[in-house]
Formats: C-alpha cells, structure tokens, sequence
C-alpha cells in the first residue's frame, strides 16, 4: 500500500477516534492528512471505498501480525490460537493500543454501512475454521477465543471489566488452556 494511502487511513481513523464516525467525512480526512479533497477521491472514490480500505487494512495487519506470532511458537499444537490471543491480548496482560484503531475502524464500518464488515466476517469465518485444526480439543478453542473476543470487545466499546489484576489473571489462564 502506498504512503498516501496509509496516511488518508491513518488520519480516518484519527478522525473516527477523536471527532466521532458521523463526522468522518472525505472532507475532514483531507485536512488530517494535510491533502486536498481531490488527493484523497483519487485514492478512495467514496467514503464507502475509504472505510472498506479502513478493513481491508486492518484485516491485513492482524494476519501478519498472527502469523509472526505463529512462526515464533516453537510449540505446534495450540499455536495458531496463542497467536491469536497475542494479537488480541500480549502475554503481559495489558491493553493494546490497537483497540482503539480497531474501534475505529470497525464502528466506521458499522455505521456507515454494515456490508463493509463482510470482509471482516469472512476473515473471522477462516480465523475460526483454521483454529479448529489448532490440534486443541474443540471446546476448548471455542472457549479461548470467545472469553477473548468478549474481553476485547468489553475494552474496545469501554465497558466495565475485571480489575488489573484479574484482568492479567484471566488473560494468563486463557494461554494455559492453550497449552493443555
């Protein structure tokens, strides 16, 4: 993807972040990213083709992201969900500055038109599929991602959750159970 690209989807999200995804128009995305409106149509015809590259995006790193992980584990089985919870949640617990782009992007799509999420959907479909043939047992998987994908969602929207401390606790527990 080109610098121009990167930087008009940086500052969608920036906008969608700071001002809110009703007021994530070409317009105000043209003055974050210091570019005339023309400079952002030429790269993204309409704000529907900005935020399906918003996803598009997101979709590509978070599957780089999971296949570094996964190349790094050393351990076969249960390496391909570990990888998902480090992209989700870092083994130290905390919450990943990610989850506000990933808000970003994903409330944009959302509330602008809810078909632009079909990507995503697909990704998730494959995500789930492939993590069935993780060489963990079923229940377990199943478990695993949907306590993470519950917490992460509970940090993305801002909902009350554990404490610091429990919070790590449970983090900790869902990579043991992947290693079970």
């Amino acid at each position: 993807m080109s610098n121009t690209k990167n930087r008009i989807l940086n500052s969608a999200e920036r906008v969608a972040l700071r001002d809110g995804v009703a007021h994530l128009t070409l317009d105000a995305v043209a003055e974050e990213a210091g570019l005339s409106k023309g400079g952002v149509l030429y790269n993204f015809p309409t704000k529907e083709d900005l935020i399906r590259g918003m996803v598009d995006r997101l979709i590509e790193q978070t599957e780089t992201e999971i296949n570094r992980l996964k190349e790094a584990d050393p351990e076969p089985k249960g390496r391909l969900l570990r990888a998902y919870l480090g992209v989700t949640f870092p083994e130290n617990g905390t919450i990943p500055a990610r989850v506000n782009q990933v808000a970003a992007v994903l409330l944009s799509a959302i509330l602008t038109n809810p078909d632009l999420l079909e990507p995503a959907r697909r990704h998730f479909h494959d995500t789930q599929k492939a993590l069935l043939k993780d060489g963990l047992d079923e229940h377990v998987t199943h478990i695993v991602r949907l306590a993470a994908d519950g917490l992460w969602m509970s940090d993305m929207l801002g909902m009350p959750g554990p404490a610091p401390a429990a919070r790590r606790g449970m983090i900790a527990q869902l990579y043991e159970m992947t290693r079970k």
